[in-house]
């Protein structure tokens, strides 16, 4: 009991330092140039056959490194499978490919780039259909 006394006293104006401090941490009028947890994601795109969709999103992992994505979506009316190869970003080349199928109608890719900024370039895609 005789430290609470003391600590009470101590306390207010701890907080009272501290307070402008977080404050301006949290500045709304500044920008925040640290790396974002969210990928930013653009507006799906029909392909012309109305097979799937697409769309492209960005991350900024900080000190220059962005990750890009792409998403593709098999349309529900789509009943047979496509195959997604030869998918490129820029000069930059996805080492994989995928099949969309009912049922597996979902594929995402991503490219890691330390030397380029958001817009790093047209992505580029062969489609195949799978019998």
């Amino acid at each position: 009991m005789k430290y609470f006394a003391p600590f009470r006293l101590i306390l207010p104006i701890l907080c009272t330092s501290v307070i402008p401090v977080a404050a301006q941490l949290i500045s709304p009028g500044k920008t925040f140039n640290g790396p974002d947890r969210t990928i930013t994601w653009r507006r799906w795109q029909q392909n012309a056959k109305d097979e799937f969709r697409f769309r492209t999103g960005d991350r900024y992992l900080g000190r220059a490194v962005w990750e890009h994505y792409l998403g593709f979506e098999q349309l529900r009316t789509c009943s047979k499978a496509i195959k997604l190869s030869m998918i490129r970003l820029g000069n930059e080349d996805v080492l994989e490919e995928v099949v969309i199928r009912p049922g597996s109608r979902y594929a995402i890719f991503k490219v890691t780039n330390g030397s380029m900024t958001a817009n790093k370039g047209v992505w580029s895609w062969t489609v195949q259909e799978v019998q």
